[in-house]
Formats: C-alpha cells, structure tokens, sequence
C-alpha cells in the first residue's frame, strides 16, 4: 500500500514482489478509495444497530449517575442547612455578656452559613450541565448520523457532534491497510 496525491493522503493498493524479488513488473495496482468506501459501507450496515443500541446504553448510564451525584450534593445540603441551623440555635442560645464565646458561635454560623452556599451552587452548576446535556442528546437523536466513513478523508457526524460533552466517535481506521495481497498474484 502507498498513499499518491499531492498531500500523499489517496491510497493506492499495488503488488510490488514480483518486482523486487525477479525483477518483473507489477502484477496489479488499483486506486484504494472505492475500495475503502466499499469496505466501509460494508462494515458500518453490521456495526450501526449494534452503535445506536450503544449509544443510548450509554446516554442511560451517564444520566443515571448524574442523578446520583445530583442525589448526593442534595443529601450534602441537608446536612449542611441542618449544622447552620443547630450553629444558629447555639449562637442565639450564648449569653450576650459572653463575648468570647458569642464571637466563636457566631463565627461557626457564618462558616456553616458559606458552606451551604457552595453546595447550593455545585447544586446550580450540576442542574445547569445536565440541562445542557440532555437538550443536546434530544437535538443530535432526532438527526441521527447522516454520514458514517471511518477512513481519515471524512468525518462521521454522530449525536451530539457538536458538542464534546456527548460525542460519539469511531477511531480514524482503514480496514484495507491491514489487508494484504493475495499470494497467487505475484
């Protein structure tokens, strides 16, 4: 296999031992692009149902952990409303005349106060994202791939294509690169 064009990106299949073991000419040589594109097609009409089955397995397992990270960060703001509320309980509870512990009872509330602030907005984030990820799942299935090629000349368009966040990609491949002559041609 050599690759010619300009930018040495066309393959092209030709026999080449007759040549460098006798000295006689090429037995055969053809253009690869039919060749991948056919092997392509082929390829693709046995993975594609088993891809789309893949591809929303997938799409049910991130959403299922992100509903579990987003029960998770709940169960944290419970927890944490609830040490702001027993903080505050305490302060008001302090003797006013006690100005060193009022102080630190005050200072627990007000750390309890900002750590139920960062969690509502890791909550406000998580909700934001998810959001975001499942507008673009429902926006890529419903223009499912127009165009599958595995070779490095086109680019396959997928759910969420667009957006890194819920690509699907196949490896650049080409499978005649591993195909080999047949041994009664030369």
């Amino acid at each position: 296999m050599r690759y010619t064009g300009t930018k040495h990106n066309i393959p092209r299949y030709s026999c080449w031992r007759g040549l460098l073991d006798n000295g006689e000419p090429r037995c055969i040589a053809f253009g690869g692009l039919r060749v991948d594109d056919a092997i392509e097609e082929a390829l693709l009409r046995v993975v594609e149902p088993g891809a789309i089955a893949a591809a929303a397995e997938a799409e049910a397992q991130a959403a299922n952990r992100r509903d579990q990270v987003r029960d998770a960060l709940s169960r944290d703001l419970e927890a944490a409303r609830y040490a702001a509320d027993r903080a505050f309980r305490q302060y008001d509870a302090a003797d006013p005349e006690n100005r060193l512990v009022a102080a630190e009872l005050e200072a627990r509330w007000n750390q309890a106060l900002i750590r139920v602030g960062e969690i509502e907005n890791k909550i406000a984030a998580h909700d934001a994202a998810s959001r975001g990820h499942h507008r673009c799942w429902q926006r890529a299935s419903r223009r499912w791939p127009q165009t599958f090629r595995l070779s490095g000349r086109r680019q396959q368009r997928t759910p969420g294509s667009r957006s890194a966040s819920c690509a699907l990609s196949f490896r650049r491949w080409s499978p005649i690169s591993t195909i080999k002559p047949p041994r009664s041609c030369c």
